[in-house]
């Protein structure tokens, strides 16, 4: 049974259960969270900071309820630099990189790290992979930051200094070119950011030569 409504995002709504300690993440379009909610599960296994899952069932993920803000709620209200932002992304991806199976996240950036009481824990996994190339993973999240940065955004400065950052802790390639066009077959952006994301991609290449 689902409880108060906590959030809704672009694909997803969240509540919280009835007791508070868990919330119901439940996809709008029907999907199945089964392979997502074993991929948390090997990867909490594995040591990497994942909410705990608790059930899975169609759309529907129960999932453990973190207690803190997220890394844009903090770079936001100063308690975070940009840079700090920028080289926690990279720290976390490194991480991933380094788990056995080669996995991928594809959706990393500062709305996905809540700062909970045991450390940052990385949310919302729907777009993880295995067998991929950690080059697409690093190359997403440097493009999902360039788009804020060319965006009219009031913090589209400090997107710039988290993407200056998050590339010079980012080791390997950055395959930008596969990125983008992942980021333009994303039915959820608007016309608008699909047209940015050509800004975006040369801002990435512009510090990465």
């Amino acid at each position: 049974m689902t409880g108060t409504l906590l959030g809704r995002g672009r694909t997803a709504d969240v509540y919280a259960t009835d007791d508070g300690a868990w919330v119901l993440r439940r996809y709008r379009d029907g999907g199945d969270t089964a392979r997502e909610a074993a991929l948390m599960v090997r990867l909490a296994e594995a040591g990497y900071p994942v909410p705990a899952v608790r059930g899975a069932a169609g759309p529907d993920l129960v999932m453990e309820r973190l207690r803190g803000p997220s890394l844009m709620e903090a770079v936001l209200s100063g308690t975070h630099t940009p840079e700090e932002a920028g080289r926690l992304l990279a720290e976390l991806l490194n991480r991933l990189h380094a788990v056995p199976g080669r996995m991928v996240h594809l959706d990393l950036h500062p709305e996905n790290v809540v700062l909970a009481e045991r450390g940052p824990v990385v949310i919302d996994w729907r777009t993880a992979r295995e067998d991929t190339d950690p080059g697409l993973d690093r190359a997403m999240t440097a493009l999902l930051l360039a788009e804020v940065a060319v965006s009219p955004a009031p913090y589209a400065g400090g997107a710039r200094a988290a993407l200056a950052a998050l590339l010079a802790a980012s080791p390997g390639p950055l395959l930008l070119t596969e990125a983008r066009r992942r980021r333009a077959a994303d039915p959820n952006l608007t016309p608008a950011e699909i047209d940015a994301l050509g800004g975006a991609e040369e801002l990435v290449r512009a510090p990465a030569g």
